[in-house]
């Protein structure tokens, strides 16, 4: 176990395809439960490999709290294996804590709402603990007011705060941009779909995977 972290480091150092096309799946139920006391559930398999080959999956539980105009504080725990190819496969655990908060609405729908997630990562067989911030600005636009379909952007920056013996370097760690499209499907469920591009600061060739992206979002309450 002792030559796990050295091996994860050449994994992660090792050149790495500089394309991939994923699709990645996500299914999220989340809102309030009980007052305002929030829950947080999310599952989300990835395939990698021209879309062909299961590369990681997680899941992601929470519980948060509603406050005045509308800002969620959410804290959790994640589970994520991973199985890189080629790669060495490993769990990792995590320590979530979120603030979501609406920066601009209007009455027709539109909406710019920010995402900002501070995570603590264990890699089992390592010893460091990983500490990363990911800033994410999300802008939905109904074609046709509120409630109704249109076009989604949003921007997600992952900052790395540490270094760690498994292989994170402090600094920017990934910058994720995703073009789609957001349709309810019921008044409590919408499905959100598109084109994300995900780009990765690793040593040598920087890799930068063209992800499907699906969401199936349960709004609770």
């Amino acid at each position: 176990m002792r030559r796990l972290p050295a091996l994860l480091i050449l994994a992660l150092a090792a050149p790495a395809a500089a394309q991939d096309v994923q699709s990645w799946n996500t299914l999220i139920v989340q809102g309030p439960i009980d007052g305002q006391l929030l829950l947080w559930a999310e599952a989300q398999p990835r395939f990698t490999q021209d879309a062909g080959r299961l590369g990681a999956v997680l899941g992601r539980v929470g519980l948060g709290v509603r406050l005045a105009h509308d800002i969620d504080l959410h804290a959790g725990y994640q589970f994520q294996h991973n199985n890189p190819a080629p790669g060495i496969s490993s769990n990792e655990h995590r320590l979530w804590q979120q603030l979501l908060a609406p920066v601009l609405r209007r009455d027709n729908g539109f909406a710019l709402i920010t995402r900002w997630r501070l995570e603590e990562r264990l890699i089992e067989g390592a010893n460091d603990l990983g500490w990363r911030l990911r800033m994410q600005w999300r802008l939905v636009q109904p074609l046709h007011g509120k409630g109704t379909a249109g076009p989604l952007l949003q921007s997600e920056t992952f900052v790395a705060l540490n270094s760690t013996d498994w292989g994170a370097r402090a600094g920017i760690d990934q910058q994720r941009s995703f073009i789609g499209w957001l349709q309810p499907l019921s008044p409590r469920l919408t499905l959100e779909a598109g084109y994300l591009h995900q780009y990765l600061n690793r040593p040598g060739r920087n890799p930068a995977n063209h992800v499907l992206n699906i969401t199936l979002n349960r709004r609770l309450g």
